[in-house]
């Protein structure tokens, strides 16, 4: 056990915010005699010494006291002195210097003050958070400020549960606590406990327990009755211990900027670069203070010029530490600590946090873990909440986990120490081929398409066959759905190969939930690994996929390139259906920016593929193109010819499917074109092949459009009705989308009745499950919310 004397003096230190080496500059001392001092190598100094480092350290009398007393009676082996009692010390104040230029954190000191001093009887709260994040210095602020309702004094102890050397054990902790108290200690914990208790019950004090390593080590130190405020910080969960738990996170912006300039001795720094050196400091308070400190010795450095350091990833922490503290060092603390415990899970979850730093995931899910570490998802899990609980991982939903920016660089320095290149390797493999296979997997309940269906490796799926339906893929997906483009964008630079793969099989999940723009960034992502290289037909893929991402989001000028390239790169490969599925899109990008006619022999050169080829829906879409393009240019008759063309090649038995998508499409085409009548036939007939073929969500869509139809003939009663009956069935199989797309419709429908509170509640909801799923579509609703 190290002597009290050395305990004391490092916890002052700590307190104090001192290295040994300005320590020493302050106090006159070496830095070795300190540095052996702390380690309890040299256990009795001179008084002299004591009282230059007592000034140094800016102790109270109190303090200075108990360190001086420290220094005189910790095991000494005098036979000539006769044993006594130590005397009673009737109100000690051990708590550290509080740092002056502390800032901020003005809620918190509140709410921990009401909860200390209004509460009945003993009264415990347990501050936890990440290390760096300012558990120790909000308890000791706090401490002092309720300091006046204990009249009885105030204990402060580390119990070294994060630091070098093991933590302190509960009975050495109570032999510094009652001795301190003038009390004896006995042999045993139990009884140390007991005596502990009855010496408190009498006495209103503040007993800071700082550091602790879990809440076994804590328990014995607790009152049992009286009116003590107990105050505990660690960096594990102590729900366990009763009381109130505090879970501390990172100050307000403005806080942390007020801290930064006042740190660097900065008033006047702007506040845009401030904003930057807080943001790359992950709104650490640790890494603030170390950075404004870093200002503060060098005034010739602008703020900018750090943030700029501080922007390359693989240096941050470096530029995070001061001598052997800082950043790092503090974030280190935690992970030896599992590192050296006997609990496998505790090891476990060492490697798991250098295997979370492989990702370049925003939010890290189970699923991922699992994947990275080659085990079961539910024992995964356990390890995942081993991190959450010693603060190394959030959790900002259940199963979901974030790593805060500077724990990031941390596990990824870890990761280069612990992994070798094969094993990171094969983790990150391991990962994408499990996102792979569940985008296939989607793609196989879409349908692939025959081109898509062609280049498909079957072994891809393999990875899939824990997930038995298309609800269980698609919630997978949405579940991953944030992390989806930086997988593809990672891929690309470290597995080229599964990137493309993953790339291509994305249509089908992102044209379900309308994702266009993350489909744009997906394939822009893996464009370069395609371009010009021997497989025209993923070069053709990825090209068609970009154009068609652009016409989606209504960008169709900037959609004619990559198509235009698409239909050359789809000749080029062989592949008909592919060339086919390129021009029908190109036609329909064409008659979108008002080149109709230039449209028309795209349109008919993928309809006359389609036909030779044999592949009646490819030849079905290019005369529905067709269609289009004729009855924009003002020929009704060519226009209803392909039409009826598009739905003759659909007669066989299980196309009811996609005859009705034929439909909807001609009823909206001809409802655009204000032939309503006409509209009108095709939609119903579209809703009837729906219903046949069991299609609810396909329903709710034509029925929408049966709305739209109705509003605009001013038949306002069937519309709400049709509308109507469509959001009861998008509830019912919960689509969201669809559910979003019938009330911006039934918005527009209140608002040419004259209701417009009802329009805007309808646009409301709307905008709301738009924003709650990142949705593309958001800003016409906040355009229509603004405009009226």
């Amino acid at each position: 056990m190290d002597s009290q004397f050395a305990a004391l003096l490092r916890r002052h230190r700590t307190a104090a915010g001192l290295t040994q080496e300005e320590l020493s500059e302050d106090s006159g001392i070496s830095v070795q005699a300190i540095s052996t001092l702390e380690r309890g190598t040299r256990r009795y100094p001179q008084p002299s010494t004591v009282r230059a480092l007592a000034r140094a350290l800016r102790l109270d009398p109190d303090q200075t006291a108990a360190l001086a007393a420290a220094a005189s009676r910790r095991g000494r082996s005098d036979k000539t002195k006769p044993k006594t009692k130590p005397a009673v010390a009737a109100s000690p104040r051990q708590l550290p210097f509080a740092s002056g230029d502390f800032t901020g954190r003005v809620r918190e000191i509140e709410l921990l003050t009401r909860y200390l001093t209004t509460g009945k009887g003993v009264s415990v709260t347990a501050i936890t958070g990440m290390g760096g994040i300012g558990k120790t210095t909000l308890a000791i602020h706090t401490a002092h400020r309720v300091a006046e309702h204990f009249p009885d004094g105030q204990l402060y102890l580390d119990l070294r549960g994060f630091g070098i050397g093991p933590p302190l054990e509960p009975l050495d902790a109570l032999t510094y606590l009652l001795e301190d108290m003038g009390e004896t200690t006995p042999a045993d914990l139990a009884t140390a406990s007991a005596r502990f208790r009855t010496a408190l019950a009498d006495r209103r004090l503040v007993l800071l327990l700082d550091n602790a390593a879990d809440q076994d080590q804590v328990r014995p130190l607790l009152p049992g009755t009286g009116g003590c405020a107990v105050i505990v910080t660690s960096r594990r969960s102590m729900a366990g211990l009763g009381g109130r738990q505090f879970q501390l996170a990172e100050p307000p912006l403005e806080e942390s900027i007020e801290m930064l300039r006042r740190i660097s001795e900065r008033p006047d720094a702007p506040e845009d670069e401030c904003a930057e050196v807080v943001r790359q400091c992950g709104g650490l308070p640790l890494a603030i203070r170390m950075a404004g400190a870093r200002l503060a010795s060098r005034p010739t450095w602008p703020v900018a010029h750090l943030a700029e350091r501080l922007a390359d990833g693989r240096r941050r922490l470096d530029e995070l530490q001061l001598d052997d503290s800082g950043v790092r060092a503090t974030l280190v603390l935690s992970i030896e600590q599992l590192a050296g415990s006997d609990d496998p899970i505790d090891v476990q979850a060492v490697t798991m946090f250098a295997l979370l730093g492989l990702s370049e995931s925003v939010e890290l899910t189970s699923a991922l873990a699992a994947a990275l570490s080659d085990s079961p998802e539910p024992e995964a899990v356990v390890v995942l909440e081993r991190l959450v609980d010693v603060h190394l991982l959030g959790t900002p939903a259940p199963g979901r986990y974030r790593l805060h920016d500077l724990l990031r660089v941390a596990a990824r320095e870890l990761a280069e120490q612990m992994l070798t290149e094969p094993d990171k390797t094969a983790a990150i493999t391991r990962w994408i081929k499990r996102v792979s296979a569940v985008v296939w997997k989607a793609s196989e309940y879409a349908g692939h398409g025959v081109t898509r269906e062609r280049w498909l490796d079957k072994e891809w799926l393999a990875d899939a066959e824990d997930l038995p339906s298309h609800e269980h893929v698609l919630a997978w997906l949405d579940n991953e759905r944030p992390n989806l483009v930086g997988i593809v964008q990672q891929a690309a630079a470290e597995q080229p190969g599964l990137a493309v793969q993953l790339a291509v099989g994305l249509n089908a999940y992102y044209a379900v939930r309308r994702a266009w723009l993350e489909w744009l960034q997906t394939n822009e992502a893996v464009l370069r690994l395609v371009s010009g290289g021997p497989d025209r037909i993923a070069e053709g893929l990825v090209l068609h996929d970009l154009g068609a991402a652009h016409a989606e989001l209504g960008q169709y000028e900037q959609a004619v390139a990559p198509l235009r390239r698409a239909v050359d790169t789809a000749e080029s490969s062989g592949d008909g259906n592919l060339q086919a599925l390129c021009l029908s899109s190109l036609s329909h990008v064409l008659e979108r920016t008002g080149r109709t006619t230039d449209g028309i022999p795209y349109a008919a050169r993928a309809r006359e593929i389609g036909l030779r080829l044999g592949i009646p829906p490819r030849a079905a879409w290019a005369c529905l193109a067709l269609g289009m393009l004729y009855l924009k240019t003002g020929r009704p008759e060519a226009a209803q010819r392909h039409f009826d063309e598009a739905m003759d090649l659909l007669v066989e038995p299980g196309l009811e499917k996609y005859r009705g998508m034929i439909a909807q499409n001609v009823g909206v085409a001809y409802r655009e074109a204000g032939q309503y009548e006409i509209a009108g036939e095709a939609l119903r007939q579209s809703l009837e092949l729906y219903r046949t073929a069991e299609a609810a969500i396909p329903q709710a869509e034509v029925l929408n459009e049966l709305g739209r139809l109705r509003m605009a003939e001013g038949r306002y009663d069937e519309a709400i009705a049709a509308q109507s009956e469509g959001l009861a069935i998008a509830g019912q199989y919960g689509d969201w989308l669809c559910e979003a797309d019938i009330r911006k419709s039934l918005g527009e429908l209140h608002l040419a009745q004259g209701r417009l509170p009802e329009a805007r509640r309808e646009w409301r909801i709307a905008l709301s499950i738009h924003e709650q799923h990142d949705a593309h579509g958001a800003a016409d609703l906040v355009q229509l919310l603004r405009t009226t």
